[in-house]
């Protein structure tokens, strides 16, 4: 896994570290800001590299170069920054054998990172956010979707 230089190789056996450090403002438990989703996102990736179902997807991807423009995606979505321009959808057409367990995997591993540091209506926007797009890609993929639809409250 020589393009992951900020997470540790998988292991063979499936295991979750203890989570990060929630982040606290003034005493208490901040919801997500802005300038926390590159740190959430080099946490998820690196829970996303220990989990064998998901990793073998991730192993050639230069991660210096893809969260920062994954970081720009989630603040567009979030925060309306407009920062991302592209098409999310288009790397996953190239990735062969995607179906519901991927995406209730990946679903599943965004969740337990979000709350592991975060609390708050943006942090469960996000993660009903995920919901959304993994629904979406599941059907532009042709795959039955894990879950129902959750439509997002704003």
């Amino acid at each position: 896994m020589s393009h992951l230089p900020i997470v540790a190789a998988p292991d063979a056996a499936f295991h979750r570290d203890p989570p990060a450090a929630r982040s606290v403002v003034d005493g208490s438990v901040s919801d997500v800001r802005d300038e926390d989703l590159h740190d959430l996102l080099v946490d998820f990736y690196a829970a996303v590299a220990r989990e064998p179902l998901l990793a073998p997807y991730f192993e050639h991807v230069d991660m210096a170069e893809h969260i920062p423009r994954i970081a720009d995606f989630w603040s567009t979505i979030l925060f309306h920054s407009g920062r991302y321009s592209g098409n999310a959808f288009r790397p996953h057409m190239a990735m062969p054998g995607l179906d519901a367990p991927h995406f209730a995997r990946w679903v599943a591993t965004m969740e337990a990172t979000v709350d592991a540091r975060f609390v708050g209506p943006v942090s469960e926007n996000l993660k009903a956010l995920a919901h959304r797009i993994a629904y979406s890609m599941q059907l532009r993929l042709g795959v039955s979707p894990f879950a129902d639809f959750r439509p997002v409250r704003r």
